[in-house]
C-alpha cells in the first residue's frame, strides 16, 4: 500500500507543468506520467478512474489522488459522499491467483473468481469443478469459456507450476507469492509485445489513415486525468504504473531478501526463453532482471490484497471467511490504512449454478472484483481510508502488525500517543462499538456499512451478485 511514509526524494514535480516524472530505482529507469491540476509545488491531484461499469456504481468520479511530502499518494473525497449511498471505488485486479493447494481450489474458478454453489449453498458439499489443466493439474476451471480465455496466461505460466509441485524449498505461501509473480511477469512481456506489434510497418500502414485525427485526439487527452467510465478504460493501468508503487526495499530483513532472491533465482531457471529474449533484450538487461524480480517481489509484499470469500456452509448462520487467492490492485494502493477508516472493502463473489463446468459459455465471476464502500458519511477533501489489518486487535497489535507487514508506523486516530493515551483509546472505542459487527453466527470482526435502512457486515453478509 502506498504507506504514510512515503517520499517525494524520488519525485520530481513542477509548478508550471503537467507532467510528472517518476525517476524508478533511481539509476535504471525513468517512466513519464501524466496529470492534472497540480496544486503546488508538493501536491497532485489526479481522479480515480472507475474501472467497470455496474448497477452498484453510483458515481464514478468522487475521489482523487493527491500527494504530498508527508503521506506520499493518498485518497480523498472529490465531493461529499453519504454512508451506504455512493461505492467510493470498484477495481479489478491487475494480477490476481489462487492460493497454492487452497483447501477450495475446485471449488472457485481460477480464472473468473467465481464460486460454485447447490441448492443448498455449502460449499462443502458442492461438487467440484471438474475441467482443469492436463499438465500442471492445479488449475480449475468452472467452464471451458474460462478456460480457453486463461490459455492467454497459462501457457506461458504451466510449466513453472509444474516444476514448483516438485519443489520442496518453497512452502505454500512462497509458492503463491510465485504464481502472483509470474503473473506479473507474463503481463509485461504481453504488453511488449502488443507493443511491438502495434510498431510493426503493416499495423502501422493500415491505421496510418486515422493517424492524424488519433494523434490530435491523444495529445488533447494525454494532458488530462481520466473523467468517465470510457475514459478509465483507455487509460488502463500498465506494468510502468505498477513500478511506481512503494517498494520499502529497504526496509525488509536480509533474510526476506534471501528469500525473494531464491524465488527470482527459480523463475528465472524454469520461465520459458522466450521471456528472457523478450523482457531482457541485452545482456546487461539479464543481469538486472534478479534484482527487477526482487523489486517486485517487494512492490507485492506491500501493495497486494487478500481476496477473502465468505463461504457458504451448510446452514443459512454458518459461514466460512477465508482468503482463498491474492491480488494486485493498483488505484486501490493509493488508499492509506486507518485504524478508524471510513470506508470498507467488499470482495464482490458470483455463485454459479451447478454443473457448468462442460458448459462452453460466456459465464464468468467477477475476477476478484472489490469494492470500497462508504461506512461513514465522507466530506469533500476529507482523506479516505480503509482498514489494512483487523482493527479489533489491541493498540500494541496492530501497530506491529503495521509494522512488520507495512513498514510504517500508524497515526490514526486511534494510534496516536503513547499505549495510554486517552484520545485514541476513547476514538477507537467509538469506532468499534459503532461500526464492528457483532453477528451472534461467530466471531465475526466484520465492518457495517449501512444499505437500504439495513447495516451490512463486509465479511458475514457479503453481497453476492446474482
Amino acid at each position: 500500500m502506498e504507506t504514510i511514509l512515503t517520499s517525494l526524494n524520488s519525485t520530481s514535480i513542477s509548478s508550471d507543468t503537467t507532467t510528472t516524472t517518476t525517476s524508478i530505482n533511481d539509476d535504471t529507469k525513468n517512466i513519464s506520467t501524466t496529470t492534472t491540476n497540480i496544486k503546488s509545488e508538493n501536491e497532485e491531484e489526479i481522479l480515480i478512474p472507475s474501472l467497470l461499469s455496474s448497477e452498484l456504481i453510483s458515481n464514478s468520479k468522487n475521489s482523487m489522488i493527491k500527494q504530498s511530502k508527508e503521506k506520499g499518494r493518498y485518497v480523498v473525497a472529490k465531493q461529499d459522499i453519504k454512508a451506504g449511498e455512493s461505492i467510493v471505488f470498484r477495481e479489478e485486479p491487475y494480477v490476481v491467483c489462487m492460493n497454492y493447494k487452497d483447501p477450495y481450489e475446485r471449488k472457485i474458478c481460477h480464472h473468473c473468481f467465481g464460486l460454485s454453489s447447490t441448492t443448498s449453498k455449502s460449499m462443502t458439499t458442492t461438487p467440484d469443478f471438474t475441467l482443469h489443466c492436463e499438465t500442471c493439474k492445479i488449475v480449475w476451471y468452472c467452464s471451458n469459456y474460462c478456460k480457453t480465455n486463461d490459455l492467454t496466461y497459462h501457457k506461458h505460466e504451466c510449466f513453472t507450476y509444474k516444476r514448483m509441485q516438485s519443489s520442496s524449498q518453497f512452502d505454500s505461501s512462497c509458492k503463491t507469492s510465485i504464481k502472483l509473480l509470474l503473473k506479473l511477469i507474463i503481463k509485461q512481456y504481453l504488453e511488449i509485445k502488443e507493443l511491438s506489434t502495434s510498431l510493426t510497418p503493416s499495423s502501422s500502414s493500415s491505421s496510418s489513415s486515422s493517424s492524424s485525427s488519433s494523434s490530435s485526439s491523444s495529445s488533447s487527452s494525454s494532458s488530462s486525468s481520466p473523467s468517465s467510465i470510457n475514459d478509465s478504460l483507455s487509460n488502463a493501468v500498465k506494468f510502468k504504473d505498477i513500478l511506481t508503487l512503494e517498494t520499502n526495499l529497504n526496509k525488509f530483513s536480509t533474510q526476506r531478501i534471501t528469500e525473494f532472491r531464491m524465488i527470482s533465482k527459480f523463475i528465472e531457471k524454469t520461465m520459458e526463453k522466450e521471456f528472457l529474449k523478450v523482457i531482457c533484450p541485452t545482456n546487461k538487461e539479464v543481469i538486472e532482471f534478479q534484482n527487477n524480480l526482487i523489486k517486485l517481489m517487494c512492490i507485492l509484499e506491500c501493495n497486494s490484497h487478500d481476496i477473502s470469500f465468505t463461504i457458504p456452509q451448510a446452514t443459512k448462520s454458518s459461514y466460512e471467511y477465508c482468503s482463498i487467492g491474492i491480488g494486485l490492485f493498483y488505484h486501490s494502493s493509493m488508499f492509506n490504512h486507518s485504524c478508524n477508516p471510513n470506508i470498507c472493502k467488499v470482495i464482490e463473489s458470483k455463485q454459479h449454478p451447478q454443473p457448468i463446468s462442460t458448459e462452453n459459455v460466456e459465464y464468468s465471476g467477477n475476477f476478484a472484483t472489490h469494492s470500497m464502500i462508504a461506512i461513514k458519511d465522507i466530506k469533500k477533501d476529507e482523506e479516505i481510508s480503509f482498514n489494512y489489518i483487523q482493527v479489533t486487535l489491541s493498540k500494541v497489535d496492530r501497530l506491529k502488525k503495521l509494522e512488520s507487514g507495512y513498514h510504517f508506523q500508524c497515526k490514526c486516530p486511534s494510534c496516536i500517543g503513547d499505549i495510554n493515551n486517552k484520545a485514541a483509546i476513547k476514538s477507537h472505542s467509538q469506532f468499534v462499538e459503532k461500526y464492528i459487527c457483532k453477528s451472534k453466527s461467530g466471531n465475526c470482526s466484520g465492518i457495517l456499512f449501512p444499505l437500504n435502512d439495513n447495516l451490512i457486515c463486509n465479511i458475514c453478509r457479503p453481497i453476492i451478485l446474482k
